[in-house]
């Protein structure tokens, strides 16, 4: 398993930050020290056609981990230092194995708020709910998310079909998520504020000097810098109902091209009502240089917990500029839709968990989901008048996870 650059550059900050908090000065015994995290195993088939390819079909396995580790101690004045280190493992069965140390920040919590400096979620999606449904049968993400990107381990309307090349802009772009970034990554190194929750309202800002480290964005969000993200949400109840509500705004510079402009805006709502939770979310960016990575998506989802069952449904749908034909207007699109089921075996109404199964375990939960994916654009690769490089297909998933 190879850590990748990132990776080690994570590793790196972390050595600082804990650095700094021994050098706070604070006793062992002052010290707390929380471990989390979940290991997830998943089985998939899938059958696919593209424009100009034969039918695809196949199986795929894959591991996924995600390890949290969290040290803090409160100082004498009363406020909470501490870090976050996030280390990532995949594998699965076309040989690709991955490692990385993802999160790795510091933060400083009191009544003035919470202070986050490192590789870590900017503000504007931090404060944005989760469409239920569109990350995983329950709460917890799965392989098979249709809202951010990771369809494409199944279906290649990603990347090239055959030498034909499809569509861009997944991770953290808007034809792939509502959960966009400049720099195309989950995470990025800034700093962020977060305000305390004050009436159910709550307001966060983050800096970022450069996004031009991302090996995953385009050409284009790597020249991206200077970063501002500011994000708000809203958490309160009417009646029976929980409601949460946020909405942001980014701007940042582009090195190599004075005339860019680029913004991105988005928004999200989550309504939960006993077992029932309904929601959605929105991203556009615009302005970016020659247009090649604006675009919008959205997605809506309900999601329903009887007992140990969970069963959910969601659409997602995006659009960008076609990677292929920059400032000449084409478009390509992503719809998908899901639907999905999962059983906890360790609820208490479960039947299926004999005594003392896996006792390390917070939860294990068995899901599974059917997904399918329509993938068109408005020009082909040699150009007006040739058909889109469509891709249509559908993805069968199971698989559990367990969490501690």
């Amino acid at each position: 398993m190879a850590i990748t650059q990132r990776g080690r550059a994570g590793a790196l900050a972390s050595v600082s930050a804990m650095a700094l908090l021994v050098a706070g000065g604070a006793t062992a015994g002052e010290w707390e020290i929380e471990v989390s995290g979940y290991m997830e195993q998943y089985l998939g088939f899938s059958d696919y056609d593209a424009t100009g390819a034969p039918n695809r079909d196949a199986f795929d396995a894959g591991l996924e981990t995600d390890f949290h580790v969290r040290p803090a101690f409160i100082a004498d004045n009363g406020l909470k230092f501490g870090a976050d280190f996030n280390i990532e493992g995949s594998a699965s069965t076309n040989g690709m194995s991955d490692a990385e140390i993802d999160a790795a920040f510091l933060f400083v919590r009191g009544s003035f708020g919470e202070v986050l400096i490192g590789d870590h979620e900017l503000a504007g999606n931090r404060l944005q709910p989760r469409t239920p449904g569109t990350r995983g049968p329950g709460p917890d993400i799965t392989f098979d998310s249709i809202s951010s990107g990771s369809m494409s381990n199944f279906i290649a309307f990603s990347g090239s079909v055959d030498g034909v090349r499809t569509g861009g802009d997944i991770r953290r772009g808007s034809l792939g998520s509502t959960r966009i970034a400049f720099g195309g990554e989950d995470l990025s190194a800034g700093i962020s504020y977060f305000t305390p929750r004050f009436a159910g309202f709550q307001l966060g800002v983050s800096y970022v000097p450069d996004a031009g480290d991302s090996v995953f964005g385009s050409p284009d969000y790597r020249d991206v810098r200077d970063v501002f993200d500011i994000g708000a949400s809203y958490s309160g109840s009417f009646g029976e109902a929980q409601v949460t509500l946020s909405g942001r705004w980014a701007t940042a510079d582009n090195r190599f091209d004075p005339r860019a402009d680029p913004q991105l805006w988005g928004g999200g709502i989550n309504i939960v009502i006993g077992d029932l939770s309904i929601g959605g979310s929105w991203a556009e960016i615009r302005g970016t240089s020659r247009g090649r990575n604006d675009g919008v998506s959205y997605d809506i989802g309900v999601q329903y917990d009887l007992g140990p069952w969970t069963y959910s449904a969601a659409h997602f749908h995006g659009q960008n500029t076609d990677n292929e034909h920059i400032g000449f207007g084409p478009k390509e699109r992503l719809d998908a839709f899901r639907i999905g089921a999962s059983y906890d075996l360790k609820h208490p109404a479960s039947r299926w968990s004999p005594p003392g199964l896996l006792g390390w375990a917070e939860e294990a939960r068995l899901f599974g989901s059917v997904s399918t994916i329509c993938f068109t654009e408005d020009v082909g690769d040699l150009g007006f008048g040739t058909p889109g490089n469509d891709v249509d297909g559908f993805v069968i998933a199971t698989g559990l996870r367990l969490t501690f």
